[in-house]
């Protein structure tokens, strides 16, 4: 029950109520009861003729006259109480308007009392049936259920999924199975499920009186769309590898580079390919394109392994994986050593013992790669090669190693000269090389004009011997020191200090690499290397033209800082420079320590902060880190403030000063250096 009232003229007022009584849900109706009634407080009337009415629900009206007895204060007369029947609407929603209107007949009677712009609405009858529905799979079947509100009525099924609408059935009672289309795949390519609306419209004898809807979420089956592709094309990108093992499923280890391309990709209903994955098995080596070029795989013997990948569509679906067997064949650069002994009646023939090995690179059997040898010989004490085209050499296609396989050179090498004989073994990708020199055949003595051979011809010098020297029943020492003169040996050869690892004496440059001054000075651009090995390792001692001196040590697999050792008794090393401002400095260098101390002086420096100075600390005195000179300045008995100098590790300063005025600068600081030492002829 709701409650409404006037307007209130001399002490009258009208009050409305109205009530929903009923509902009758087959005839789509409620029973609605109206009560007006007027009330007084003090002013009272009687006889008057007057009249009443209630409009509501679109031009219905309910009408009232009479002379009412108004005679006692504060009472209420009832003028109109009835009960109506409304009308719904097909949905069984109603809400209606009203108004409630008095008219007096004059005298103590009121003028007018009116009840207006207002609206009830009417609980809502349950008309249209809902419906409900689980979620399902594209192609697969569901249950719809309809909850039926009005017995007898009918209802007519309907979908909405994107841009496609369509009747499921007619004639619908309270449940139906249904089938997704299976082309509703076609309109998600990117996704693997879409909302699809259904809506139910109830029928009560053939009329229409009401639709409403629920959504279910159709997914595809991952399984029937799958994406495909049919299988793979290997490439090797490695041109010298693919035009020498040019089967697709065998490459070489460390050079095949390969790359994997994916045939025949399709996706499925309306799905494009988004995505490309294939991987060597156990490998950590993969691609994530069409056409990607896996890393090199290093195998230690011929070894067969998987290749396996699988394509995605945009949906994010993978497809199933598919294999190819793929071998990696075992590579390692050629490797040769060899003996030569003379032989022969004149002992003029060389005999060359080899031990040489390729890798065969073998596929179904068949040997891919070449093992080529060849010899070039060279006289001791000459620089001519000479080819030799004799059994020892040659190229096979068929064979990969030789163990101990005697064979001999072609040319005739006299015995009474020594040969250096060089090999080098080839194959369709790299080659080595080995030497070995052949002395003169051997005889106790020889002798000519120009001197003595002892366990060989003579053929350098004027003593010539094959073996040890032996003094006093001691072994003479055999290794080069020096030049013959005594000098410091030079080899120009080295570029590079690490590679000295043979005792010696060696006059170097400081353009070698790892020279342990970055930037040397003039007197520092040569030096005397000494070499050591020991047990420890070889120890490498440098001096410098100026007298500076280094150390370290050097191992197979390691090589040591140099340390440079200085002097106890390092000179004082002094300097006067500029600061900037005509103000002027003395540094004092003595070990690692520097003392940075202001020359005493009337200045009138700029203000400013940390403001950059032209002038630079000189090698030698630059601090190791930030350094702050703090200055006092004082006019006669009154401190006037501080300034600061900040000095930078690169040699560059700058100044911070609170005022210009004039007054004595004073101040010194103390700081540690990393600077190579300044030389006294540096001042």
């Amino acid at each position: 029950m709701s409650e409404f009232w006037s307007n209130n003229d001399r002490g009258y007022r009208l009050r409305l109520w109205v009530d929903q009584v009923s509902q009758d849900a087959v005839a789509n109706t409620s029973q609605v009861r109206f009560q007006l009634a007027i009330l007084n407080t003090a002013a009272t009337f009687a006889s008057y003729s007057c009249s009443a009415f209630i409009d509501f629900d679109g031009g219905r009206r309910l009408k009232w006259s009479g002379s009412p007895n108004v005679t006692n204060r504060n009472s209420t007369i009832m003028l109109i109480d009835e009960i109506v029947v409304v009308n719904h609407g097909n949905g069984g929603e109603k809400t209606f308007g009203f108004m409630a209107r008095f008219t007096g007949g004059g005298g103590y009677s009121p003028n007018t009392l009116e009840i207006g712009g207002n609206s009830f609405t009417l609980t809502t009858i349950p008309r249209g049936s809902s419906v409900s529905v689980s979620d399902g799979f594209i192609g697969n079947q569901v249950d719809i259920t309809i909850d039926r509100k009005l017995a007898g009525a009918t209802h007519t099924l309907r979908y909405a999924w994107g841009n496609k609408q369509g009747k499921i059935a007619d004639n619908v009672g309270t449940s139906f199975k249904w089938t997704i289309p299976a082309d509703f795949a076609n309109d998600i390519p990117d996704a693997t499920t879409g909302r699809c609306t259904i809506y139910v419209d109830t029928y009560v004898d053939g009329k229409l009186i009401q639709t409403q809807s629920t959504t279910l979420t159709a997914s595809v089956v991952t399984n029937n769309i799958k994406p495909s592709f049919t299988g793979f094309t290997l490439t090797d990108t490695n041109p010298t590898t693919q035009r020498i093992i040019p089967e697709p499923t065998h490459f070489v280890s460390i050079m095949s580079l390969v790359k994997v391309a994916f045939n025949g990709a399709q996706a499925k209903n309306g799905a494009t390919i988004a995505g490309y994955y294939a991987e060597i098995v156990g490998a950590s080596n993969s691609v994530s394109t069409n056409g990607g070029v896996f890393r090199e795989v290093a195998v230690n013997k011929d070894t067969q392994m998987t290749l396996r990948g699988r394509v995605q569509d945009s949906r994010g679906i993978w497809s199933d994986w598919k294999e190819v067997k793929i071998t990696f064949l075992f590579y390692f650069s050629p490797t040769l050593k060899f003996e030569v002994a003379r032989s022969g009646s004149k002992s003029d023939t060389l005999t060359i013992k080899r031990f040489a090995k390729i890798a065969p690179l073998s596929v179904n059997g068949v040997q891919k790669n070449t093992m080529k040898l060849t010899f070039t010989t060279t006289k001791v004490g000459t620089s001519n090669v000479v080819a030799d085209n004799g059994s020892a050499g040659g190229e096979w296609s068929s064979i990969s190693e030789f163990k101990a396989s005697n064979a001999n050179l072609g040319k005739e090498y006299p015995a009474d000269t020594s040969f250096i004989v060089t090999g080098k073994l080839e194959d369709r990708f790299s080659h080595s090389k080995f030497q070995a020199t052949v002395p003169t055949d051997k005889i106790i003595v020889t002798y000519d004009q120009q001197g003595v051979g002892i366990g060989k011809y003579r053929e350098n010098g004027a003593l010539d011997v094959n073996g040890l020297i032996y003094s006093g029943s001691k072994t003479i020492q055999h290794h080069k020191l020096t030049e013959v003169r005594g000098a410091a040996i030079i080899e120009y050869n080295n570029t590079n200090l690490d590679d000295y690892r043979t005792t010696g004496f060696f006059s170097i440059m400081s353009t070698m690499k790892n020279y342990p001054i970055s930037k040397p000075k003039p007197t520092e651009q040569v030096g005397l290397l000494e070499v050591i090995e020991g047990l420890g390792g070889i120890h490498q001692s440098l001096t410098t033209g100026s007298g500076r001196f280094f150390k370290r040590t050097l191992t197979q697999n390691t090589v040591g800082n140099w340390v440079e050792f200085v002097q106890a008794n390092q000179p004082v090393v002094k300097k006067e420079i500029p600061i900037g401002f005509d103000v002027k400095a003395n540094v004092v260098r003595l070990g690692n320590l520097v003392t940075f101390s202001l020359i005493r002086g009337i200045h009138s420096a700029v203000e400013g902060e940390h403001r950059e100075l032209n002038e630079k600390i000189p090698n030698g005195f630059k601090p190791c880190v930030q350094t702050h000179l703090v200055v006092n300045k004082n006019n006669f008995n009154e401190h006037k403030g501080c300034a600061v100098w900040h000095l930078e590790p690169d040699g560059s300063m700058y100044f911070s000063n609170q005022s210009s005025e004039n007054a004595v600068y004073t101040g010194t600081v103390t700081y540690i250096t990393e600077d190579e030492y300044p030389s006294i002829e540096d001042n």
